[in-house]
């Protein structure tokens, strides 16, 4: 193997030198994207997961509530009206036969566990 002359030498380091920097900085890149990228993808499983969760809570309570409708106020009211749930808020809308009936309604939902705020949306019609 032949000698380097001593100016050849400052250049090989130099130009090592800059690859190792290189070189480090890519890995320094690289792993903050893959740290970028793990933490996305964990907000997202995170979101969906929520969400599908929230979806199943909502159709849960949606049921409970229509169920407890149609023991106390009876199926004729019941086919009447529509329930929906958001995250805990009910919205109830549909007809209903005089100001008592409405108010009986919003109360019957108020107190299905679950339940964090009713929007009572029903309309009063004559018979």
């Amino acid at each position: 193997m032949e000698a380097l002359p001593p100016d050849k030498y400052r250049k090989a380091i130099a130009t090592n030198s800059q690859t190792v920097k290189e070189i480090h900085m890519n890995k320094t890149l690289m792993s903050i994207v893959l740290l970028i990228g793990f933490a996305v993808g964990l907000s997202v499983a995170s979101y969906a997961a929520e969400s599908v969760g929230n979806v199943v809570d909502d159709t849960i309570l949606t049921t409970t509530v229509k169920a407890e409708l149609a023991k106390d106020v009876g199926l004729g009211t019941l086919t009447d009206i529509e329930v929906s749930s958001t995250q805990g808020v009910l919205t109830l809308a549909g007809k209903v036969h005089n100001s008592e009936e409405k108010a009986m309604i919003e109360q019957k939902v108020r107190d299905v566990n679950g339940v964090v705020k009713v929007n009572n949306e029903l309309q009063i019609v004559s018979p």
